[in-house]
């Protein structure tokens, strides 16, 4: 979805988008509902296969948020882009493609650190 606002929308909506979710896009059309469609359905295939994991939710250690910050690192993530993100700095123009970064960075990680990371971004991205 990022990928889609980042082409066809400004940073402004982009990083609203972030913080609001679909609202942030005044006239979607069907690409972006198409998309936005995908998104729904990976979240709740997401939610399905943890829950039939049966593997508890952990959260994450130091030490595996140490390992995103690499993995972000080595994918071109800068100071100042993990800086925006950890703030959540909206007036940051380069928080969409930063946090592009972030989830492929995330999507990286392997074993039980990447779980832990994955699982934590997934709440976040559904609680927001």
């Amino acid at each position: 979805m990022l990928d889609h606002l980042m082409a066809r929308e400004t940073p402004d909506i982009c990083n609203n988008y972030l913080r609001n979710g679909p609202d942030a896009v005044s006239a979607p059309d069907s690409e972006f509902l198409a998309h936005l469609d995908k998104v729904g359905a990976t979240l709740f295939r997401a939610f399905g296969a943890a829950k039939r994991s049966g593997l508890p939710a952990a959260e994450p250690e130091d030490q595996d948020w140490s390992l995103l910050a690499d993995a972000f690192t080595k994918s071109g993530g800068t100071p100042a882009e993990m800086d925006a993100i950890a703030n959540a700095n909206q007036d940051f123009a380069g928080l969409c493609p930063a946090m592009a970064k972030l989830y492929g960075a995330a999507l990286s990680l392997p074993g039980e650190s990447g779980r832990h990371v994955k699982t934590a971004l997934l709440y976040a991205i559904v609680k927001n």
